[in-house]
């Protein structure tokens, strides 16, 4: 579990500002449906979650270790606004997902939707229990992914 305030210090010390309140736990997003269930099957053994976070002038990607839930020191994508020409959302299921459109790539990444984010596995990664129950994924989904839309050649 790590808190909200951990991937803040983490992206600081990285040398980037974090946006408050614009973190959201995504892993890579397949591509079809045959890798969706070799994924599902997967997760049970090895996790890819992540913490994607808003910064002033670019999105940072923390991943997390897959045994203990802890957030790792190390960036696994950092990509400067300017480099993003748009951003779509589609829910897919139980999830949504995002597509980051850049001038040479396309990043895919899935997101678990708000309504059962306390039920599913990005609960274990973003649910802090110091100072009463919070998970900040399920508090800052619906303003991150409108964030992360109006992201269009390089605007922030």
């Amino acid at each position: 579990m790590a808190r909200e305030d951990k991937i803040w210090e983490y992206v600081r010390e990285a040398g980037y500002q974090p946006l408050e309140n614009r973190c959201i736990i995504v892993k890579p997003a397949p591509d079809n449906l045959s890798e969706k269930i070799v994924s599902f099957l997967k997760t049970m053994i090895e996790c890819e979650f992540c913490a994607l976070q808003m910064c002033e002038h670019e999105l940072i990607m923390l991943p997390f270790d897959s045994m203990w839930t802890y957030l790792k020191k190390e960036a696994s994508l950092v990509l400067p606004y300017k480099e993003i020409q748009s951003v779509t959302l589609e829910d897919d299921l139980l999830n949504t997902m995002i597509v980051i459109h850049t001038e040479d790539d396309e990043i895919r990444l899935t997101t678990q939707q708000k309504a059962l984010s306390d039920l599913r596995v990005s609960s274990l990664y973003a649910t802090q229990f110091a100072g009463g129950y919070k998970n900040w994924h399920k508090e800052n989904i619906d303003d991150t992914l409108k964030a992360l839309t109006a992201l269009e050649n390089g605007a922030k």
